[in-house]
């Protein structure tokens, strides 16, 4: 009997076609992936983060009709407002937003 995982590979590779995704944090690390395989499902992607060369860098990386770049801080409503203004005027609409933007601080166990 064999256990080999075959779910993977009966995935259809373009689930994510004609979807819009604002993806925050997306320069880099998780969002960075996220962008990747969103952008390979078939979805145009905006990516928001407050690193310009690597989202620079990333979105030419990607097809230049499906993925975008704009520099934003999630911790000023402003920015948000718009990038969600920047994609859907880019890409005609908003399908997904990813809020993965953040910053680690001191661990939860260095606070008193």
């Amino acid at each position: 009997m064999s256990t080999q995982n075959t779910a993977s590979s009966s995935l259809p590779t373009q689930r994510l076609l004609a979807k819009v995704a604002l993806i925050t944090g997306g320069a880099t690390g998780i969002g960075e992936s996220i962008v990747r395989l969103f952008h390979k499902h078939g979805a145009k992607v905006c990516i928001v983060d407050l690193q310009d060369d690597l989202g620079d860098k990333l979105c030419k990386s990607l097809a230049v009709d499906s993925a975008c770049f704009i520099h934003g801080d999630v911790t000023v409503e402003d920015d948000i407002s718009k990038a969600v203004d920047f994609t859907v005027k880019r890409f005609g609409t908003l399908d997904i937003l990813i809020n993965n933007a953040g910053l680690s601080g001191a661990p939860v166990s260095g606070h008193p």
